[in-house]
C-alpha cells in the first residue's frame, strides 16, 4: 500500500525544527493505535515519533546469505530421509521445484 504524504516545516518555541507529514494507513490499524495509544495515556504523534526513532536507530541487518553448499537435513524429515538427502537444498522455492518436476513425470 503507497504511503502519501505532505510535509510542512514548523519552528516551535523551543528553537526545534519540525515537519509535519500526513500519513495514509489502513483505517483498521489506526483505530487499533489510536486506542491502544489512549489506554497507555501517549498522544498518537509520541508513539509515532518513538516508532519512528526507534526504526531508524536500529542497524540494517543484512539479507541472509544462500549458500549452495548441502544443508543439513531438518530433523521433522524422518521417514523422507531417504528421498531428502538425493536434494543439496531444502528452501520452499526448491521444494517448489521439486514438486513440478515430479507432476511433470506423471
Amino acid at each position: 500500500m503507497p504511503i502519501y504524504y505532505t510535509c510542512r516545516k514548523y519552528s516551535n518555541t523551543a528553537n526545534i525544527s519540525t515537519m509535519k507529514a500526513t500519513l495514509e494507513i489502513p483505517d483498521a490499524l489506526y483505530r487499533r493505535v489510536k486506542a491502544k495509544s489512549a489506554m497507555a495515556g501517549h498522544p498518537v504523534r509520541e508513539v509515532a515519533i518513538r516508532l519512528f526513532s526507534d526504526w531508524v536507530d536500529k542497524p540494517i541487518e543484512p539479507d541472509p546469505v544462500i549458500s549452495d553448499a548441502p544443508q543439513k537435513l531438518p530433523p521433522w524429515f524422518g521417514v523422507a530421509h531417504v528421498y531428502a538427502a538425493k536434494v543439496k537444498k531444502h528452501d520452499m522455492a526448491s521444494v517448489r521445484e521439486s514438486i513440478a518436476k515430479a507432476r511433470a513425470h506423471l
